[in-house]
């Protein structure tokens, strides 16, 4: 069994229960659902909307952290 590390994968992990794949998860027929907004494992109501400023940042953290990983 996967650990569940966070509510949105504990979601996830009942859609897969519910229909068994992926893509049944998008076919999903249940719009009834509690969860049926949630069923992709990330919330819908939130929308990151990121300044050029913190992308900057972001892509100098991501290049940081990747030559981290091949020098170390």
């Amino acid at each position: 069994m996967t650990e569940i590390t966070s509510p949105l994968k504990a979601i996830r992990a009942k859609c897969y229960d519910c229909v068994v794949t992926a893509k049944e998860i998008e076919l999903c027929s249940s719009p009834t659902c509690e969860l049926f907004p949630f069923r992709f494992g990330k919330n819908p109501y939130i929308k990151h909307q990121l300044t050029e400023e913190q992308k900057e940042q972001r892509r100098v953290q991501l290049k940081k952290a990747r030559e981290m990983q091949h020098h170390g």
